[in-house]
């Protein structure tokens, strides 16, 4: 079944922050649009997705604008460079990753799981005297990488609206 994007801003059902008009824009803008260009819709639309879903692993400052929307934005209560974001549109270096995220995703579909499954595990870690091997045989297969690790420029687009990264199990405290 071909992958379909729901990109309404506050959308209960929504799947991504840009429509595949908007992706194939963005790319007509690039120094090097081949390896978007050379993609199948389904494709560009499942990388599309899949990117949305990476980027809504992080916790991000503010608060979502509605309690029923799919997505982690649009929000509110928080300022950028001295604007506050708005509940109508979705910040443009959030559009940004996720086009970029989706063109590497589309080329390297073992990026962040890893083609052995054993990719990045450690087998032995050694501190001086101290030492811990590790049974590889009984580590998952299709390890999930950290997204910050595999595409560390990420951070350029993200990092002003982040609390926390993926996984870091960090979370916001409000005191009253």
């Amino acid at each position: 079944m071909a992958a379909t994007i729901n990109a309404t801003v506050k959308g209960e059902n929504a799947n991504s922050y840009v429509t595949l008009a908007e992706a194939n824009s963005y790319f007509e803008t690039v120094p090097d649009s081949s390896t978007w260009t050379s993609k199948t819709d389904d494709q560009k639309n499942r990388a599309l997705i899949s990117a949305t879903r990476w980027i809504d692993s992080f916790v991000f400052y503010g608060d979502r604008c509605d309690d029923g929307q799919a997505l982690r934005f649009p929000r509110n209560n928080y300022q950028v460079d001295g604007v506050e974001l708005a509940c109508s549109t979705i910040p443009n270096n959030i559009k940004y990753a996720q086009y970029e995220l989706a063109r590497a995703l589309a080329n390297d579909t073992d990026a962040i799981t890893g083609t052995t499954g054993k990719d990045g595990n450690f087998s032995e870690v050694k501190l001086g005297d101290i030492q811990v091997k590790y049974n590889t045989d009984s580590q998952g297969t299709g390890s999930v990488n950290n997204i910050l690790d595999v595409y560390p420029w990420l951070q350029s687009y993200l990092g002003a609206y982040m609390l926390g990264g993926a996984g870091s199990f960090q979370m916001r405290v409000v005191r009253g």
